[in-house]
C-alpha cells in the first residue's frame, strides 16, 4: 500500500480520518489528495418517525433495536448483547435484532454470549445474512439503530441508519463521529457498560431520540452516488490534466 501511495499522482480517501491515519503512518504525500465520501441508495431514505415514550412499549410490543453489520471481532456484537441484557434487567421492554453475515469464530463467540443471557432467544435474534435489496426493511421496522464497530475507514451502514430516520447509538471510534457528527449518542464499543449508558440515555428520552434522528437524517441528505461519481471523475480529470503538463 505504501508503494502504491508513493507512486500515485492522486489519492482518494473516504474520510478525513482515513486520510490522517495514512499520513500519520507514512508521512506527507506528493500526490494530490481529496476526500470523497460514499454515496447512498435512495431506497434507504425514510423520514424520521415521531418518537414515542418508552412507557408506550411493552413485552408484547417491545422497543426494537437493530444492529446491521458483519459479525466480526471488531464489530463487538457480543458487547451489544450484554449491554441490552443489562437494560432488560432494569425493566426496559426492548429487543435486539442482529443482521449480517458472520465469520465462524466470531459467530461462535456471539452465540455463546446470547446463550449466557437468554435460553430462548426471545429478545435477541440473529437473522444472519439478508439480501442487500431487503436491508432497508430492517431499518424501517426498528426504533433505534446501533453501530458498534471500532475499526472503519468509512461506513455505508452508518449512513444507511442516518438516512432511514433512526435515532442512533454509535461507536466513538474511527470516522464515526466525523460522519454522524451531532446526530447520535456515542459510546466506547469495547465497554458494555458504556454501551448500556448510551442506549439508556436514548431509550428513556423520546425528545433526545427525535432531535438526534432529525439531525442525522439531514446529514444523510449530503450522501448520494451521483455526488460521489461527480467528485471522483472530477478529481481524476484534474489529476490526469496536471500529470499531462508536468
Amino acid at each position: 500500500h505504501t508503494r502504491s501511495f508513493l507512486r500515485s499522482d492522486g489519492v482518494i480517501f473516504l474520510t478525513h480520518y482515513s486520510r490522517n491515519c495514512v499520513l500519520d503512518a507514512m508521512g506527507d504525500l506528493e500526490a494530490k489528495t481529496i476526500i470523497v465520501s460514499h454515496g447512498l441508495n435512495p431506497r434507504f431514505r425514510m423520514k424520521p418517525k415521531v418518537q414515542k415514550p418508552i412507557c408506550e412499549y411493552s413485552v408484547t410490543n417491545p422497543f426494537s433495536l437493530v444492529y446491521v453489520s458483519t459479525v466480526d471481532q471488531y464489530k463487538h456484537q457480543w458487547h451489544v448483547v450484554e449491554a441490552v441484557a443489562q437494560l432488560r434487567q432494569e425493566g426496559l421492554p426492548i429487543e435486539l435484532n442482529l443482521v449480517g453475515s458472520a465469520y465462524p469464530q466470531s459467530l461462535q463467540r456471539l452465540k455463546k454470549t446470547m446463550a449466557r443471557f437468554t435460553s430462548s432467544n426471545d429478545w435477541v435474534k440473529y437473522h444472519g445474512d439478508i439480501l442487500y435489496a431487503d436491508i432497508q426493511h430492517q431499518y424501517k421496522h426498528a426504533d433505534l439503530g446501533i453501530f458498534a464497530s471500532s475499526c472503519e475507514s468509512s461506513s455505508c451502514i452508518l449512513i444507511e441508519n442516518m438516512a432511514s430516520g433512526l435515532p442512533i447509538a454509535c461507536s466513538n471510534r474511527g470516522p464515526m463521529p466525523e460522519v454522524l457528527q451531532e446526530g447520535g449518542v456515542y459510546f466506547d464499543p469495547e465497554q458494555p457498560r458504556d454501551i448500556t449508558r448510551a442506549l439508556r440515555e436514548m431509550i428513556v428520552s423520546e425528545k433526545l431520540r427525535q432531535e438526534k434522528s432529525i439531525v442525522s437524517f439531514r446529514l444523510a441528505e449530503g450522501y448520494s452516488w451521483e455526488r460521489c461519481a461527480n467528485e471522483t471523475f472530477g478529481f481524476l480529470t484534474e489529476v490526469a490534466n496536471q500529470s499531462k503538463y508536468d
